[in-house]
């Protein structure tokens, strides 16, 4: 009974860190790693968003051309791969300018110049080699034609889709919500810091003793998250999802594979860290209780 009373609290305490441990490093990982621009940017890279957005465009483009009569070089001729990847590029950028920023709407773009000359060249061109008449009619073609083909373009190039999130709202929400989540990250670090020095207290200054209670909360908190992200990534599951546009599907599957491979790693690291913990706990048991054996 005395035993029970003895370990009961580091039990309860240590029970409580492990949950509250694996809260903190997902609300971290969140804050400073998955909502940034630099894991966008990265996911942009590994997946070759901008080769796969450009090559969806050369295919629309040049079946519009059976249909239309323009050549798909018009546009394509206007609109680069490189260009490409600074839309992709800018379509992140511009959505957490809005969601970190005093920013009122969120406003994607890209600079569409060269293409609308590129465009009205062509159509002048056929006007006059055919005889038609420049007239209001004709310029409201000219517009509607350039107007199809940057929507088009935006569209390819929002490869995460923050214009589709934006347009419902829920950018907005989610911008409320990271407010929420700061002040729950916050209190989170604070509890687990409470928690880890009445564990320590509780130990009463045994080294020896806090070392395996923080490798069990480690070893226990990094398995629970590491091994259902290692399944993840051994059964290749994001690979199932079904999505129409190659870009779109590559960005989607692409960051998550990224926020699994990070959370596992990560995990993995303090289930490693853990494990060290426990053998150091061992060893120095070893050694107490090689001196006691000597001693006596």
């Amino acid at each position: 009974m005395t035993k029970i009373r003895r370990y009961f609290p580091k039990i309860l305490l240590t029970f409580l860190l492990i949950f509250l441990l694996i809260g903190t490093e997902l609300s971290l990982l969140v804050q400073h790693n998955f909502l940034t621009y630099k894991a966008f940017e990265t996911v942009t890279n590994q997946q070759n968003l901008d080769e796969k957005a450009y090559s969806a465009l050369e295919s629309y483009f040049k079946s519009r051309a059976n249909s239309t009569g323009i050549p798909a070089e018009v546009y394509l001729n206007a609109v680069t791969q490189e260009d490409m990847k600074q839309g992709i590029l800018s379509s992140v950028s511009e959505a957490f300018d809005y969601l970190h920023h005093d920013v009122k709407t969120y406003a994607f773009t890209m600079d569409f110049t060269t293409l609308e000359a590129s465009v009205t060249e062509f159509f002048n061109q056929y006007a006059d080699k055919n005889g038609y008449q420049k007239d209001e009619v004709f310029q409201q073609k000219v517009q509607a034609n350039i107007e199809e083909a940057e929507a088009k373009i935006l569209y390819t190039a929002d490869t995460f889709k923050f214009g589709t999130i934006a347009e419902h709202g829920w950018l907005t929400k989610l911008r409320k919500f990271l407010d929420i989540f700061k002040k729950i990250m916050t209190v989170l670090c604070i509890c687990t810091g409470v928690i880890l020095i009445l564990l320590i207290l509780c130990c009463k200054g045994n080294f020896s003793e806090l070392l395996y209670w923080l490798g069990l909360t480690g070893v226990i908190s990094g398995l629970l998250i590491s091994v259902p992200c290692l399944y993840l990534l051994r059964t290749d599951y994001f690979s199932g999802f079904v999505v129409k546009d190659m870009q779109i599907f590559s960005a989607v599957t692409g960051y998550l594979t990224y926020l699994t491979k990070t959370t596992g790693l990560t995990s993995l690291v303090i289930a490693f860290l853990g494990a060290v913990s426990l053998n150091l706990f061992g060893l120095i048991q070893k050694i107490k209780n090689k001196k006691q054996t000597t001693a006596e």
